[in-house]
């Protein structure tokens, strides 16, 4: 395997003892005209996991589903934004086994299945090139739809996944420069949850950080205008608005154990 891949395309919550090897392969007409891809959602394919890494340009739409809050990598103390879909690392309160994702908006890096985006190398110069994991079950031969047409051009399937890694990788771009904004002037704050559920159970929660909603009104003119031309304060506030939707998360899990 040779290619260089963009780091925001593919940047996901870590999983745990992966049993299977993968095959990553730029696709190609030449070599993959028959497969077809069959987009599905389910704990066989990693989903079954208590956050997913959402990009900048994905908060106005997350906020109106899930929490979104930040967890810090404790090997580098990066910041990376996640979209909350439980309250255990292997919960997923929005995954409906054998019937799909449960909600009206679904995170790009889920979205994207098992393909990501790279360079590749052509003669003297570097393109970009889809990649796929040939070793996912949802890639097969002659299912439908195919990912390439029959003339050898992409199909209308794998142009929408160059649709999700695009979108994706034009987020990661601002994923840094937004971090730094909200650190500059310390609008993270530590989410620690205590939810008493219908169960008669307690869940003790370390959920990240979120926007501190008090430091962000309390924003000097100067400081709101950075943000404002920068295009991260409405983000800041996104994040902010967001924690509601913690209490449609507890719904959801009460609803499930009954």
């Amino acid at each position: 395997m040779s290619g260089i891949f963009l780091g925001g395309s593919f940047l996901l919550i870590r999983q745990k003892n992966e049993k299977k090897m993968k095959d990553i392969q730029a696709l190609s007409y030449e070599q993959h005209e028959t497969l077809g891809y069959t987009e599905k959602y389910g704990s066989e394919f990693g989903h079954q996991v208590g956050a997913v890494v959402i990009m900048p340009n994905e908060f106005s739409k997350a906020q109106r589903e899930y929490p979104i809050l930040f967890r810090k990598e404790a090997e580098t103390g990066r910041f990376l934004p996640v979209a909350l879909l439980g309250f255990e690392e292997h919960e997923n309160l929005f995954l409906l086994e054998g019937e799909g994702w449960n909600a009206r908006y679904i995170p790009l890096s889920v979205r994207q299945g098992p393909f990501l985006i790279g360079l590749q190398q052509h003669e003297t110069e570097q393109r970009l090139a889809i990649y796929a994991d040939l070793n996912d079950a949802r890639i097969q031969k002659g299912v439908t739809p195919a990912l390439f047409d029959a003339d050898g051009k992409a199909s209308k399937a794998l142009e929408k996944i160059r649709g999700v890694l695009s979108e994706r990788h034009k987020g990661s771009e601002f994923l840094e420069p937004m971090v730094e904004a909200f650190l500059k002037y310390d609008l993270l704050e530590r989410v620690a949850l205590e939810i008493d559920l219908a169960s008669g159970t307690t869940v003790k929660f370390d959920a990240g950080y979120t926007v501190h909603i008090e430091k962000l009104v309390s924003l000097e003119s100067t400081a709101v205008a950075e943000l404002h031309k920068s295009g991260f304060l409405s983000l800041a506030y996104n994040v902010a608005d967001s924690v509601n939707n913690i209490q449609g998360l507890i719904d959801i899990k009460n609803a499930k154990m009954k």
